[in-house]
Formats: C-alpha cells, sequence, structure tokens
C-alpha cells in the first residue's frame, strides 16, 4: 500500500522534479558562466583605438592612460573607470568608451575648447568653465579674463552680452576681470581700460558706447574711462602721439 502511494506521488509531481532539475542545472550553468566570462583572463583587451579631433591633447598620452587603467577581460571591464581616467585630463572635455567584440575598446574623446586665458596659468572653456592644463597652449588666445573662479559662468555670460554692442562700434573687448568687491573692469584691445563698477554695468556700458562717437572724434584716443558716476563719466587721455 505505502509502495503505492510512493509511485503515485512520483507519478503526480515527476513533472515539477523535472523542471526544478533543469532550473538547478541552468542557475548553476549561468553562475558557472557568468564567473568565467566576468575573469580578467578571458577576452583580453587587445587594441585600443582613440577617436577624435586634437589639438592640445596627446593621443598617445591617452592610449597610455587607457593601457594602465584596463583591469579586465572584454567583460569584465569596469567602462565607467576608464572614462573616468581620460575625463581626469585637463584638457578632456568628455570620452565615450565603447566595446568592440571581441578583444577591441574604441575611445571617443572630445578635447575642450579654451576661448580664453585666465588669470596666470589657467583657460576658460565655451562651457565657463576654468580648467589648469599642464601643458602650455600652443597659440596665445586673444582674451584673458581674471577674478574668482566661482564666477566664471556670470563673467563668461557678461562677455557673451557685452561684446556684439562693442563690436558695433568697431572695437572689441580683449580683458574682462570681476574683483572680489564685485567691480567690473574691461580693456578694449586698443589698450582702453574701462572701469564699470560693481551696480548697472549693462546700462552704463550702453551710455558709454552712445557716446563713443564723440570721444573718437577727439585728436587723442581715451586711455581709461571711468563709468562709476551718477549722471556721466570721467576720462583720461594718452599722452599726444608724435608723429
Amino acid at each position: 500500500m505505502k509502495k503505492r502511494r510512493q509511485q503515485s506521488w512520483f507519478q503526480r509531481h515527476w513533472r515539477l522534479l523535472v523542471l526544478a532539475g533543469f532550473v538547478l542545472l541552468v542557475g548553476v550553468g549561468s553562475w558557472g558562466l557568468g564567473r568565467y566570462l566576468m575573469d580578467p583572463q578571458t577576452l583580453p583587451i587587445r587594441s585600443i583605438q582613440v577617436k577624435g579631433e586634437f589639438r592640445n591633447l596627446d593621443r598617445e598620452n591617452i592610449e597610455q592612460v587607457l593601457a594602465r587603467t584596463v583591469d579586465g577581460g572584454f567583460f569584465s571591464l569596469d567602462l565607467r573607470r576608464l572614462r573616468d581616467a581620460v575625463v581626469g585630463s585637463p584638457w578632456v572635455a568628455d570620452a565615450r568608451v565603447t566595446r568592440v567584440w571581441p578583444d577591441r575598446l574604441v575611445v571617443d574623446v572630445t578635447e575642450e575648447k579654451a576661448i580664453a586665458h585666465w588669470g596666470k596659468d589657467g583657460l576658460l572653456n565655451d562651457r565657463g568653465q576654468v580648467f589648469h592644463p599642464r601643458n602650455k597652449l600652443k597659440k596665445r588666445l586673444p582674451l584673458r579674463f581674471s577674478g574668482d573662479e566661482s564666477k566664471a559662468p556670470v563673467m563668461l555670460d557678461f562677455f557673451v552680452r557685452e561684446q556684439p554692442r562693442f563690436r558695433k562700434r568697431g572695437l572689441s573687448i580683449s580683458a574682462l576681470s570681476l574683483d572680489k568687491r564685485g567691480e567690473w573692469r574691461l580693456e578694449l584691445a586698443d589698450g582702453t581700460v574701462i572701469v564699470v563698477g560693481k551696480e548697472d554695468a549693462d546700462r552704463r556700458l550702453v551710455r558709454l558706447l552712445g557716446a563713443y562717437p564723440a570721444l573718437e572724434q577727439e585728436a587723442r584716443r581715451p586711455e581709461k574711462v571711468d563709468l562709476r558716476y551718477e549722471q556721466g563719466f570721467a576720462v583720461s587721455w594718452r599722452p599726444e602721439e608724435k608723429s
């Protein structure tokens, strides 16, 4: 009687037992396969291709950084760690690391676009961020900024807003500074210094540019213009130039 009950139980549940065994087998196989694929020795990286348009970056240097950082095989690589290592270079704005089967990495690198010198050894990029490269810029930039680095985005916005107004008058801002007191100061490409002050900078500059044609009628060129007056501005003239 007992034997019949056992046979009856197995007859009723044999499919479930087979399924459980299959699931166990798949699980163990998957675990083993996963360990194999994540082994750093499995499918090692044999080639690294660095792509991008470089003016100040050294392609070989980036390849060396990547080679030192690679710590796994094709599947076990930490792509975020590799990207962070590349972006750690001051001249790198962004990077994208991609696996290419079976043993290759492709790294797309975007170089920083420097638009101005910052202080003694820094550069300002087109996103309003200051960076300090170890190697010097190969080509000197016509624009110079100085001030607290935390104010860089504000200063870039100011420049982008004001430069077109000066361009319309045939003038160009070549230097811009913002001191700790919040006082703006400009220098034009012709050497004229403009002290703007802390308040109403836009209004003061618009007033100056409106009067600039009259200044240009003078025999001498302005050396310094002080806009820190409620109703006007003060002008210091350059010494008379000898012909």
